[in-house]
């Protein structure tokens, strides 16, 4: 019973997120100018991003490559508040941590291969501006830490310079949930598949 009401739970904040994600955009990359620090702004409504079933057998579960990362233009600057990037600098994003292990960001240059996974020590790098670049928001259904009771998922990251032109950003968590279809079949495949309780009757 308790399952079935934390798939509901996904259920209804799923759908309410996929309206709001469908106006929204990527990560906006700058600068706080007053500190120096790589600044990153997006539409917190967005979330928890709703991730579809993946069409790459690469990543079995659900994955997408939204929302992505833009650096900054400087028509778009707010002065004193949010300027761009620096030319000279090398924008890199660290992952943090992970709710849990079954959640996965990868390189776009090798997502689901060996090596390729952002996470720990293993960074990817954006570049330098203008850059428009996305990696690969993955919920992996086959890893045996998968729970569907454990979402909304969420990761904490960071972006790095590695030219040290500019500060590193605070850390950023956001989180996701796979699309509603998906989920409620899911949720019919688990209560279909659910073992009996066993006793003796009174």
């Amino acid at each position: 019973m308790r399952q079935t009401f934390a798939f509901s739970a996904l259920l209804v904040i799923a759908f309410a997120t996929i309206v709001t994600q469908a106006h929204t955009g990527d990560f906006e990359v700058g600068v706080d100018p007053t500190g120096n620090r790589i600044l990153v702004e997006f539409d917190p409504d967005a979330f928890p991003w709703v991730l579809p079933l993946s069409e790459d057998p690469m990543l079995p579960g659900f994955a997408l490559d939204d929302p992505g990362f833009v650096s900054l233009e400087p028509d778009e600057a707010e002065p004193g508040v949010f300027e761009p990037l620096s030319p000279a600098a090398i924008i890199r994003m660290q992952v943090l941590s992970v709710s849990s292990p079954e959640f996965k960001v990868w390189d776009p240059l090798g997502p689901g291969e060996d090596g390729f996974q952002i996470i720990g020590t293993r960074l990817w790098q954006l570049g330098s501006p203008h850059f428009d670049t996305h990696c690969w928001w993955h919920i992996d259904t086959t890893d045996p830490s998968y729970d569907p009771s454990h979402g909304p998922w969420s990761v904490t990251f960071r972006l790095l310079d590695a030219a040290q032109v500019h500060l590193p950003s605070e850390p950023i968590t956001v989180t996701f949930l796979p699309e509603p279809t998906s989920l409620a079949a899911g949720l019919v495949a688990l209560l279909l598949v659910r073992p009996r309780r066993s006793g003796t009757p009174r």
